[in-house]
């Protein structure tokens, strides 16, 4: 299958972060390498404080990583408005297409099984019992039962409920977003 190699220095280099609800400020993102697989992508706000990030240098867009990101635009956190633009989230109620998701992310070196924070993946509108529902999607996606948490809701839609992905990566979300407005443009 045909596939694309993307140098992500060179999709980054000169965009900027989005901008803070906080201070209303905007940073230039930049990048150096570290080795020959990784480059550090990183932003320096006005009081001089470094936000960075390792990512690897080349990614590989393959049509399965370009449906993935696809996915992420139509799941995922689109808002811009107060803190949304920190995080990266993917929500959806079907177990295979998020592990899809996370294991195409961690392939590509973007998202690392151990970063997941404990209890960063939410599972909400469930109708089954709470330690059934977190057991199962423990065993469907492959992570410990600790990085799962129930949000209890009014609205119980699916027995097993709805999975929402949440990293709080501010670079993780703008260099995924980079890379699907490269692809659609």
């Amino acid at each position: 299958m045909n596939h694309q190699i993307v140098q992500l220095k060179a999709l980054i280099d000169g965009k900027f972060t989005y901008t803070s609800w906080s201070t209303n400020s905007s940073y230039m993102l930049k990048s150096k390498g570290l080795d020959n697989q990784n480059i550090l992508v990183y932003y320096i706000t006005k009081s001089n404080k470094v936000f960075s990030r390792e990512f690897p240098k080349f990614i590989s867009i393959t049509p399965k990583f370009a449906c993935i990101l696809g996915l992420i635009k139509g799941e995922g956190a689109n808002a811009l408005g107060k803190s949304n633009y920190r995080r990266f989230t993917f929500t959806n109620s079907d177990c295979e297409l998020v592990k899809k998701v996370l294991d195409t992310l961690i392939e590509n070196k973007l998202l690392m099984r151990e970063n997941l924070k404990e209890k960063s993946i939410y599972i909400m509108h469930y109708q089954k019992e709470e330690s059934t529902v977190l057991k199962h999607w423990s065993r469907k996606l492959e992570f410990p039962l600790s990085k799962f948490r129930c949000i209890e809701t009014v609205d119980k839609t699916r027995d097993y409920g709805i999975c929402h992905v949440y990293v709080s990566d501010v670079l993780l979300r703008r260099v995924i977003d980079i890379m699907i407005d490269s692809i659609l443009n």
